[in-house]
């Protein structure tokens, strides 16, 4: 199996950066930058390629694993200019490849620049990932659940990880990415077209369903996925009208190409991705974003009912 990692990466200080907007100018955390995208890269490297060793303290040495499952790993770092930390990164320059676009490049189309290379590679490996820079996989059963639902459903339904934090003060890990409202996606998405979908994994039934907030800071797609996408009308067609660029190219062509599906909440950890740069977690629990207990499973995704969209379409700050 070969596995192609395309993460658009962009880091130019600035030190007026506003607390709470985007990490990519914010100088104060220029470590965690360089840390979470090391880790970043790394990860696709230790669950899915032959990066795992077992330290033999009796010889002094450390003994690689040769897992039958391992892949060909090949993780491509796309940058705008000098704008960008891997001359920091405290890993091997190995593990990755540098595509440099010029300064003429603006920043803020970098995530379609990375659609370009993964179109430039089409037909060379088996999966395609686009992974932002701060999203750590976490899952070595990842692609063989891809898989599963794949063969089952058909290349036309996208299973997307749900993407979550884990810094929040009451213990939760949290899925940030969940239900943002009709109203953002109802453009791009038909959500009553097949809503959800069930499949058997070791003994038990895993809901998946459609959902308006179908971003997950990454998307990976198999080899007739990949085909699907660049010749869908969308495809680099520089639309940045969902939440903003980075998201825009994050999502917003896929969504237009795919019925795209996440695991249901109560199955969310089926398949997930780590979100390194945690913003929304630390405020799940407190006063503006209270827990609502439950015990019995949605009947549906809550806050999807027509009824709800005017005052979702009021609250811009999912």
């Amino acid at each position: 199996m070969k596995i192609l990692c395309v993460i658009p990466h962009f880091y130019r200080p600035k030190a007026d950066h506003a607390a709470g907007g985007n990490n990519s100018s914010d100088i104060n955390r220029k470590a965690e930058r360089i840390a979470v995208l090391g880790e970043t890269i790394s990860a696709f490297h230790q669950l899915y390629g032959n990066r795992v060793a077992g330290l033999d303290h009796w010889r002094k040495v450390a003994w690689q694993a040769a897992s039958p499952h391992r892949a060909q790993i090949d993780v491509i770092v796309c940058t705008v200019g000098d704008n960008h930390l891997l001359n920091s990164l405290r890993i091997s320059p190995a593990l990755y490849r540098q595509a440099k676009f010029d300064d003429n490049f603006l920043p803020t189309r970098l995530g379609f620049g990375a659609h370009m290379a993964m179109r430039e590679l089409a037909g060379q490996y088996d999966w395609y990932c686009y992974v932002e820079d701060d999203i750590i996989m976490t899952d070595p059963l990842f692609f063989r659940k891809r898989a599963l639902f794949d063969a089952q459903f058909g290349p036309e339904a996208l299973l997307q990880p749900n993407r979550f934090e884990n810094a929040s003060t009451f213990g939760y890990k949290v899925y940030p990415d969940y239900v943002l409202g009709r109203p953002w996606t109802t453009m791009h998405q038909d959500l009553s077209d097949r809503p959800e979908l069930t499949m058997e994994f070791m003994g038990e039934a895993v809901r998946f369903e459609r959902t308006s907030y179908p971003a997950a800071g990454s998307f990976c797609l198999n080899a007739a996925q990949l085909e699907r996408w660049v010749s869908h009308p969308s495809f680099l067609d520089m639309d940045e009208s969902f939440l903003g660029p980075l998201d825009s190219a994050g999502i917003l062509s896929i969504m237009k190409t795919f019925r795209v599906y996440k695991p249901a909440l109560d199955h969310g950890s089926f398949l997930e991705v780590k979100h390194g740069s945690p913003r929304w977690s630390p405020i799940v629990g407190l006063e503006q974003h209270p827990i609502i207990p439950r015990t019995d499973p949605f009947a549906g995704l809550p806050g999807h009912s027509p009824e709800n969209d005017e005052a979702d379409a009021g609250d811009g700050s999912c």
